[in-house]
């Protein structure tokens, strides 16, 4: 059995589930859903990297 998640893989995990769920809920063709799910979900782990070394400074 493997250990908790890290930090990268949880942001990924919960950047993953909240895409698919703005997707399904956004849009309503298939491929428009598909296309708002990748695209918020790239916003999502750019973000999230961004505040992760925007932070960084200040865990020292």
């Amino acid at each position: 059995m493997r250990g908790p998640l890290t930090h990268l893989q949880s942001m990924l995990l919960f950047a993953l589930i909240i895409s698919l769920a703005f997707g399904t809920l956004g849009r309503r063709r298939p491929a428009e859903r598909l296309k708002y799910a990748a695209w918020s979900f790239c916003l999502f782990v750019i973000v999230g990297v961004a505040i992760g070394w925007l932070m960084f400074p200040f865990s020292r």
